[in-house]
């Protein structure tokens, strides 16, 4: 039986659901002002375009691959940067908890009350209640839970027509009704400032439109195969692209500029209040937000707490990962590891939680540890990708970015460079403030410590990466002893 069950227009939705996110546009708009509209669109021609011809390719040359992104990976650089590949995707989703569980609880108490009641100088309580969400949802998944999918994909919806509505609403009220712009809009205010904070925060607009490899998996049950999927991807990449672009434009035009800044807590919440005031809707529409952000957060909780563990601790080889965490029960979970999760994500959020002292300070530590880990599987991919030109060029497919190899492996090598410098300053402090900080001077508002960041970020990265290879190390050595 075919399973051609998939047209175009339905991938393109799920693609577009899967990577755009309205809370992007806010976060970026927040840290980086009006700069983030070119920044976008950069971004689109620059990495989501080309990525989007790799994984065409990579799906056109495993047409019968089912793991998508961990088989392109072992095809092109062998089992072992399989692996490793896969390793970072496990545990990029932990630091993701960290940012998403906070986030959470600000949500509720929108929903619940209209306004947020945290205070900026709670966010070590806003850790605790969210360790021991966490530890709720995990337990709900070793139950074999049912049906949270509805809820993700009801909320998943409402969260995606709410930027639509949001977007939609605003061009309304400032070309047809002619509202007055709230920021001006010259060359000035949208170039972007080339220095260090600004390039550490191009990984969150990296990351906006990162996540199309999830979608490769699919080129089997589409109609019209590989043609058809790139086709969608391509669209899919300009369409995602020029909707960033366009919401960044509409928060620039609602929400005054001294109101964005630092406000990662309630941004989103100001710029439906605003909107809403300019249309007549004085009451519950923040509550109203509040309850879809809150519905979403609650189902990707239980959702990405449980799927990518079952995903990765069971097409891990048997005999890497020690203690038997990678034992599955009865119902195919598991339980070892989701508690192993567990007890990681609680030092991902105590860690933070003690050594920050602003709300919005911490926030922003948690986005910026999130979207600079999440580079690390594309790392992976792009290298997989220069490699698979390099060295299996002569692999039969239906698509390539390029019928000439150079031109593909340029693309690739582009593309690695621009993900390592950003990579790199998204994790290390600011030289200024390490020589400011360490020369005597004073932190200001809003500032962690660089040897914080150092700690939690690089030795984060190093720890969870190192700890990886020495597994498979000692893997090889039993296999090689057999």
């Amino acid at each position: 039986m075919s399973r051609k069950t998939l047209n175009s227009g339905a991938l393109l939705m799920l693609t577009f659901t899967a990577i755009f996110s309205f809370g992007q546009v806010i976060n970026n708009s927040v840290a980086i002002g009006l700069a983030s509209i070119p920044s976008f669109a950069f971004a689109t021609l620059a990495y989501f375009l080309p990525f989007s011809f790799m994984i065409a390719e990579f799906a056109s040359a495993n047409p019968e691959s089912e793991s998508g992104y961990t088989k392109w990976i072992e095809g092109s650089l062998g089992p072992k940067w399989a692996f490793l590949a896969s390793w970072t995707y496990f545990f990029v989703n932990l630091f993701f908890f960290s940012s998403l569980l906070p986030g959470m609880l600000i949500s509720a108490s929108y929903a619940f009350t209209g306004a947020n009641l945290w205070g900026s100088e709670n966010q070590l309580l806003i850790s605790i209640i969210s360790i021991i969400l966490f530890w709720i949802a995990t337990w709900i998944t070793t139950q074999g839970a049912k049906g949270i999918s509805v809820v993700t994909n009801v909320s998943g919806i409402a969260r995606f027509s709410m930027g639509l509505i949001f977007i939609g609403f605003t061009f309304i009220l400032i070309v047809f009704m002619k509202e007055p712009v709230a920021q001006e809009f010259t060359v000035a205010t949208v170039t972007p400032k080339f220095n260090w904070a600004y390039f550490a925060t191009f990984a969150w607009i990296l990351q906006a439109v990162g996540g199309a490899e999830s979608i490769g998996v699919y080129i089997k049950d589409l109609k019209g195969g590989t043609k058809a999927f790139v086709k969608t991807m391509i669209f899919s990449a300009v369409f995602v692209g020029i909707m960033y672009v366009v919401g960044c434009i509409a928060v620039g035009m609602i929400i005054p500029a001294d109101v964005l800044i630092g406000n990662y807590s309630n941004a989103i919440y100001i710029a439906f209040e605003l909107l809403g005031a300019k249309l007549g809707i004085t009451t519950g529409l923040t509550n109203f937000v509040g309850v879809v952000l809150f519905l979403a957060s609650a189902g990707s909780v239980v959702l990405w707490a449980s799927a990518p563990v079952k995903v990765f601790f069971s097409e891990v080889p048997k005999g890497i990962l020690p203690g038997g965490v990678d034992e599955i029960d009865e119902n195919g979970t598991p339980v070892k590891a989701l508690y192993l999760q567990a007890v990681v994500v609680t030092i991902l959020l105590l860690i933070p939680g003690l050594g920050i002292g602003q709300i919005d300070t911490f926030l922003h530590f948690l986005i910026n540890m999130t979207a600079a880990t999440s580079l690390l599987p594309v790392l992976f991919f792009v290298v997989a990708y220069i490699n698979f030109r390099l060295n299996h060029d002569d692999t039969p497919r239906d698509f390539r970015l390029s019928k000439n190899p150079k031109i593909g492996i340029a693309c690739g090598v582009l593309l690695l460079v621009l993900f390592s410098i950003t990579f790199i300053t998204a994790i290390l402090p600011d030289p200024e403030l390490i020589m400011r900080v360490f020369s005597g001077g004073a932190l200001q508002a809003g500032e962690t410590h660089p040897a914080f960041s150092l700690l939690y970020q690089v030795g984060g990265v190093v720890l969870f990466l190192g700890y990886a290879w020495m597994l498979w190390s000692k893997y090889e050595n039993k296999q090689t002893n057999k």
